[in-house]
């Protein structure tokens, strides 16, 4: 037995169909019921069309998603790309830091280092500096002229009377800068020293313990030895503390009258340089002696403006090196230790080194004097010339 069935559509058309067959026939209701299903159908047409406009939108938003999917996955391994690269450089970052790091530290080390040896060089440029320095200044001392009368000019001087000259002998002591870790020992005899140098080690007993110390000679710095000449003008003298409260040549006349009065110890003026920058002028006496007899005051007054001004005067030298020799030597009582490392005290390590070396079985003899320069310090030793004995 086989079933059937219509579906909806088929039974409306059906319906339709007998309908029309019979439409002059057809009820009033059935009329009716007609237009309804006509209304239906354009209902079930219309959510047709939409369910198919679903359909489509459905497919739309899937293709969408499937383009967003894939998206999003190549963003996701654009990120794990990108994180594994931060990760990377990070990492170079980090090891590249910490090799500045250390870099840094051995840096600041030999930075201290470097500052050490600078102050240390600093020390042993001023000490050089010191025992090379020529001082050219003269002590401010009273001079005294005698037999002033026989100063006066006559007419058989010649020019070589018109100054007094004096000479100098300088001889600077020769030294020597000393370092850290460095002992100096002076022996009483030459031929002790002679026979210690020719040792260049000695072990030295500190009990606890040996030190092994290296000799050498005492070389000696370069010494300068020269003549200063002076020649001190009879007719010229030096005047400063002059104030700037008039023009050039208002305190030019002014000097020439204050200095040509007799009654102040002045005379007859020849010439004046006067220096307004410094305050400072060169009288020049037509006459010898009153040159002399000026500078003895130290002090001059000067009458400016209803006030009296005093002036400070003084001969007027010049001066000039003679006889510039240089030398240098080595010292033949005196030897050198270096390399010394202890912790020791310096009067107790002195000790210990006077009394290896002043034993004759370490070829040793009397010592005159010793001196250990601990560590961080620097000492400068000076020597001079024995009397009787020829320089080194």
């Amino acid at each position: 037995m086989y079933k059937w069935s219509l579906s909806n559509s088929e039974v409306d058309l059906k319906m339709i169909q007998g309908f029309q067959k019979c439409e002059n026939n057809v009820p009033e209701q059935l009329q009716q019921a007609r237009e309804e299903l006509y209304a239906w159908k354009k209902k079930v047409d219309l959510v047709e069309k939409e369910k198919s406009d679903c359909i489509c939108a459905k497919l739309d938003v899937d293709e969408q998603k499937k383009e967003v999917m894939c998206k999003l996955t190549k963003l996701h391994t654009e990120h794990e790309q990108l994180q594994a690269e931060l990760t990377k450089q990070k990492n170079i970052f980090e090891a590249n830091f910490a090799a500045k790091k250390d870099e840094n530290v051995q840096l600041k080390v030999k930075l201290d280092d470097l500052e050490k040896l600078h102050k240390r060089k600093l020390d042993e440029c001023f000490y050089l500096k010191d025992q090379a320095r020529i001082k050219t200044s003269f002590p401010d001392v009273n001079s005294k002229f005698t037999k002033l009368e026989e100063s006066v000019p006559t007419e058989e001087e010649g020019e070589e009377f018109l100054n007094i000259s004096c000479r100098y002998t300088v001889e600077p002591n020769v030294s020597l800068s000393l370092r850290p870790g460095q002992v100096i020992i002076t022996f009483e005899e030459e031929q002790v020293a002679e026979k210690i140098l020719k040792i260049s080690k000695h072990q030295i007993n500190l009990e606890p313990g040996k030190l092994d110390v290296k000799v050498e000679p005492v070389t000696l710095s370069s010494a300068t030895k020269f003549d200063v000449c002076v020649d001190i003008s009879r007719k010229k003298i030096n005047v400063s503390d002059i104030p700037q409260i008039l023009s050039d040549e208002q305190m030019k006349d002014k000097l020439e009258i204050s200095f040509s009065k007799p009654s102040l110890g002045g005379g007859e003026v020849q010439d004046v340089k006067y220096d307004t920058t410094a305050g400072t002028a060169v009288i020049t006496f037509l006459e010898k002696g009153v040159a002399q007899r000026v500078a003895a005051k130290r002090h001059y007054p000067l009458f400016v403006q209803e006030r009296i001004i005093k002036l400070k005067v003084q001969p007027y030298m010049t001066y000039h090196l003679e006889k510039f020799q240089t030398f240098n030597g080595i010292s033949r009582q005196t030897v050198l230790l270096s390399d010394i490392r202890s912790d020791m005290d310096q009067e107790e390590l002195q000790d210990k080194l006077e009394i290896h070396f002043q034993k004759p079985s370490n070829h040793g003899g009397e010592v005159e004097s010793i001196k250990y320069i601990p560590k961080g310090q620097y000492a400068v030793a000076y020597f001079e010339e024995l009397p009787g004995k020829e320089s080194d």
